[in-house]
């Protein structure tokens, strides 16, 4: 096989006229699908559209930061002749797609953006990559991560700075900004990220395209992130980003299931949702919340997209929320999201980390202050946080009696200008002309994601400046396909993609 590169842009023995493939740039994977059977397109024009793209766009985004086009190339004519001999492996039979740097490919690095692991190369796949090579797709590159995982941009000392495609002087997101940011520009047709923390949601709401954050559990994590992780992490998902809402339920099942060895035993069926209009759902509508402000554009959106829903015919429960202390939410979410991914910290860190813990007053409930302590908690305090779990749990599954889906903001603002002085929980946004700590928004994250339900994010609207935002659908456990169906109807309704200008 050929060897992966890290340039930005190099040149290709065959390279695409651009001519030839900017119609694909912006395709679906179901449109690419039909066309593939058609025999109107091979993979290998697939692979060459998205090889324009990156030539294009990459220098200045910086989205795919490990490629290898040639042996993409080698792939797709592989699918091409299985084809032509009648054989589909699946909906993603010969479709190009990049993943997020913290997955494991055979032979590529893994570094979470840690220069100490630069030369940390995978020797197998993790389940994700080898779930979406079995069913045909064709891997093209990974994508830009922070370091760690542990941003809301995508920066790091070993591959760079990613850039938003709607404006280069603003973040993707994170931790999948990049895996964003290369499907918003054309540059694949869909991405696999993983999420603890918003990193599939926000990255999907800044860019201006569909992303899925799977139910718990349903997606095996084997594989991602730096040697020792294991399989279903606390908290933490794996999910696609895609152009359209059909393509994330393409995606998710290939990659969903039981991990490989309870493959022989165990078995998903995901309730399918039958509505074929808006009118059958019924919606919650959150559009902001005290314990974390939402910026007035992004809080309008949403409210003109439920006015809109309303005067569709659509029932619609304005400001729904689960009965819950959102504030002690919010503290047992982060205290058990620090602790679920302090096995990042180094030996040296860890232990400013119990220093930090043991300064820490019992009542002080500042992220910059928690995260010490949910990273040095013991195990007995963590097992203690589960019966608190359980509670914000059954308050979810008291509103999904109410409504179908609750739909909610991503983030407080659209995408921000790029800023990577300091660490993430020193800096603030510019919420309604008042800083507020970066880690607020967190709130948005975690509220639904403690429980581990499914959200979907969609296109919802544009800032005055043109900025995309996008709409958190959040559904009940297991409920996956339910979220992405209306996110599937709402694209039908007009919240739909739209390319970066």
């Amino acid at each position: 096989m050929t060897n992966p590169t890290v340039e930005m842009l190099g040149d290709s023995i065959g390279s695409p006229k651009s001519s030839d493939t900017t119609p694909w740039q912006y395709a679906t994977v179901s449109a690419a699908q039909a066309a593939l059977r058609r025999r109107e397109v091979t993979s290998e024009s697939l692979v060459a559209a998205c090889e324009a793209a990156w030539r294009r766009s990459n220098p200045a985004l910086n989205a795919i930061v490990v490629s290898d086009f040639a042996r993409a190339r080698e792939t797709a004519s592989r699918r091409d002749a299985e084809l032509r001999a009648g054989l589909v492996r699946g909906p993603l039979h010969g479709v190009p797609f990049t993943i997020k740097e913290s997955f494991d490919v055979k032979d590529w690095p893994t570094t979470v953006g840690d220069p100490a692991f630069a030369n940390n190369i995978a020797g197998r796949h993790a389940s994700v990559v080898q779930r979406l090579t079995d069913a045909g797709a064709v891997l093209l590159g990974k994508t830009n991560v922070p370091l760690w995982l542990r941003d809301w941009q995508s920066y790091n000392e070993v591959y760079g700075t990613t850039r938003n495609p709607h404006d280069l002087l603003r973040t993707p997101g994170g931790s999948s900004g990049g895996s964003a940011a290369a499907v918003s520009s054309g540059m694949a047709f869909f991405d696999v990220g993983s999420d603890i923390g918003s990193s599939i949601r926000n990255p999907a709401h800044y860019c201006g395209i569909f992303s899925h954050k799977s139910t718990h559990g349903l997606v095996p994590l084997d594989g991602h992130g730096l040697p020792g992780g294991v399989t279903f992490p606390d908290i933490n998902v794996a999910g696609p980003l895609a152009r359209s809402a059909a393509d994330l339920e393409a995606v998710l099942s290939a990659i969903a299931g039981p991990s490989a060895e309870a493959a022989c035993a165990v078995r998903f069926e995901l309730p399918r949702c039958h509505a074929t209009d808006l009118r059958e759902i019924r919606f919650g509508i959150l559009p902001n919340h005290p314990i974390a402000e939402v910026d007035a554009e992004v809080e309008q959106c949403l409210v003109s997209l439920g006015q809109d829903l309303e005067r569709r015919g659509a029932r619609v429960l304005w400001n729904a929320r689960p009965s819950l202390d959102a504030a002690e939410l919010m503290r047992v979410y982060t205290l058990m999201l620090r602790a679920s991914t302090c096995g990042y910290l180094g030996d040296d860190a860890f232990a400013s980390a119990i220093a930090a813990a043991q300064q820490t007053p019992a009542d002080d409930t500042r992220y910059a202050s928690l995260q010490y302590v949910g990273a040095v908690m013991r195990h007995r305090d963590w097992l203690r946080l589960q019966p608190l779990r359980e509670r914000f749990a059954a308050a979810w599954r008291e509103l999904f009696e109410r409504v179908d889906v609750l739909l909610c903001p991503v983030a407080a603002t659209p995408a921000f200008v790029l800023n990577e002085a300091g660490a993430p929980w020193q800096r603030t946004l510019d919420v309604n002309g008042r800083a507020q700590p970066l880690t607020t928004q967190l709130f948005w994250a975690g509220h639904s994601g403690l429980c581990g339900l499914p959200s979907s994010v969609a296109p919802a609207g544009r800032t005055a400046q043109g900025l995309p935002v996008g709409v958190q659908i959040v559904a009940p456990l297991y409920h996956d396909l339910r979220s992405i169906h209306v996110a599937r109807l709402l694209e039908a309704a007009g919240y739909a993609f739209v390319p970066p200008a």
